[in-house]
């Protein structure tokens, strides 16, 4: 069986989000105080695991839909 892919809109926005915020962490490292330093830094991992979650799971499905095609080829 054929599984939907998932929506990118959702993951596109988190990278952007991603790269904004990588941005500015760079541009104002100097002006954090350690505490907001490791809270953006801390928001940049989750961001970074919302995308790594979704690539993963678009993986796995691509790869399914692969393998329904292929079994499908050979039984049909």
């Amino acid at each position: 069986m054929i599984q939907q892919r998932q929506n990118i809109m959702n993951v596109k926005i988190q990278a952007e989000q991603l790269n904004f915020l990588m941005q500015t962490i760079h541009a104002h490292h100097e002006q954090f105080d350690c505490f907001q330093l490791n809270a953006l830094l801390g928001l940049a991992y989750d961001i970074a695991g919302s995308v790594f979650d979704w690539t993963d799971k678009e993986e796995q499905i691509v790869l399914a839909n692969d393998e329904a095609e292929r079994k499908g080829k050979t039984h049909g």
